[in-house]
């Protein structure tokens, strides 16, 4: 999970520290329990990001981990399951590969881009890209891909990546879980997410 929340698509800084994983996992499981008890989103309602210009709904069970840089929600824990909702800038430079995405490009093209992205990442290995379809977006046009793949400690993932260019935006939204974790359940918590998001008229700086 660390591997894929570490990952350049989350745009985290290249020097970023990836040693000392297991303090830095303690670290992340206690604020998220810290956050979880102080939290007062509730499922079922809109919950708009404060830094970004979209808003979801958060399905009955789910809890938002709150933070400034990621909107992400998760109903046993981050390191079981967790849905993220995430906006980059069209021209923003990927970590792992030299293609970029344009505001032109269409859902099939910008799927391209993000699968080149997720499988040239050394810390998801043995990465299998498993489906590509085009989808609406809460309205828009938009893509959806799974894969998965294995971090370095062994462990099995899997993803549901849904996509989508708007203006100078690019935004995704996923599901990840461990292979045991994944789940028809989860998969229809997250549609609804996926079908409740919107942007709003506010661009972000």
């Amino acid at each position: 999970m660390y591997a894929f929340i570490n990952s350049g698509l989350l745009g985290l800084p290249k020097n970023y520290n990836k040693r000392n994983y297991p303090m830095r996992k303690l670290i992340f499981l206690f604020l998220f329990l810290v956050v979880a008890f102080t939290l007062n989103c509730q499922a079922g309602s809109a919950s708009k990001s404060a830094t970004q210009n979209f808003a979801v709904v958060i399905p009955e069970g789910w809890t938002r981990f709150s933070s400034s840089e990621y909107f992400m929600l998760t109903r046993e824990g981050v390191f079981s399951q967790y849905i993220l909702v995430l906006q980059r800038r069209v021209d923003e430079p990927f970590s792992h590969t030299k293609n970029r995405l344009r505001k032109d490009m269409s859902p099939k093209e910008a799927a391209g881009i993000i699968t080149d992205e997720l499988s040239s990442d050394d810390n998801l290995v043995n990465f299998q890209s498993l489906e590509y379809i085009p989808v609406k977006v809460g309205g828009y046009d938009g893509f959806r891909i799974i894969f998965r793949y294995q971090d370095k400690n062994g462990q099995n993932f899997r993803t549901a990546f849904y996509g989508l260019l708007e203006g100078n935006w690019f935004y995704s939204l996923r599901y990840c879980a461990l292979e045991g974790k994944y789940s028809d359940e989860d998969l229809k918590a997250f549609e609804k997410v996926v079908n409740s998001f919107r942007i709003s008229d506010e661009r972000p700086g």
